[in-house]
């Protein structure tokens, strides 16, 4: 089991992909492969240890080169990482598409009530993408209004920037504030707060305010 999670957070490395949710069916074969080469290595005095490390820099490599084919060729990256395939259309089920790939009614429910969906006449499409999960398009009639739509105008609202972290003055982002610390002292006795270690977290907001939680009670 251990060595099939380290074949997952290995290949994950290997293929540039920031969580596991973004492997694909493929990607979890190579891992479970070399996850399996991994632990009968380590069981197994009888496989040379040579012939492992051989075998596991090779399902390594694989993925890579299956990757950069894949981009060049559309017809095999649908054969190894499959197409996405749509489940439901004009809120109406595609019933030969979801036997297709074996795909549970219970399963569907379950990821549309995740995604907030309760009724599927709600749904334009829904789309099951080649990493197993599934993309929502509601109708127009059932998204949530904007101020767009209202043609009414926003501020902009950027990142806020962290200047405290656990009691850690930030000074490379002060810095790129043009702020110092004489500034954020000021600020924090303002508030009074006299010592920097009991603040758990302080940031500057794109409108100049400035968020503070201190240990005792958060303050703005």
């Amino acid at each position: 089991m251990y060595s099939n999670i380290f074949g997952l957070l290995l290949l994950t490395r290997i293929m540039g992909r920031k969580h596991l949710s973004e492997l694909t069916y493929f990607d979890h074969i190579v891992s479970i492969t070399i996850g399996s080469i991994i632990a009968s290595i380590a069981v197994d005095r009888s496989i040379n240890t040579l012939d492992g490390i051989t075998a596991t820099i090779v399902w390594s490599i694989l993925p890579i080169l299956i990757g950069y084919i894949s981009l060049k060729n559309l017809t095999f990256r649908k054969i190894v990482d499959s197409e996405p395939l749509i489940i439901i259309q004009n809120g109406k089920l595609l019933d030969k598409n979801m036997s297709r790939i074996r795909y549970h009614m219970d399963d569907l429910l379950m990821r549309l009530r995740q995604k907030d969906v309760f009724d599927i006449t709600e749904i334009e499409f829904a789309i099951l993408e080649s990493n197993s999960k599934l993309s929502i398009l509601k109708k127009s009639s059932y998204n949530h209004v904007t101020p767009k739509d209202l043609n009414i105008s926003t501020n902009y609202k950027g990142l806020m920037t962290e200047l405290i972290i656990n009691g850690q003055i930030m000074a490379s982002h002060l810095k790129m504030l043009n702020l110092d610390t004489k500034w954020l002292s000021e600020q924090l006795q303002t508030r009074n707060i006299k010592n920097v270690e009991e603040v758990i977290f302080a940031g500057l907001q794109t409108d100049g305010q400035l968020y503070i939680a201190s240990k005792s009670n958060v303050v703005k």
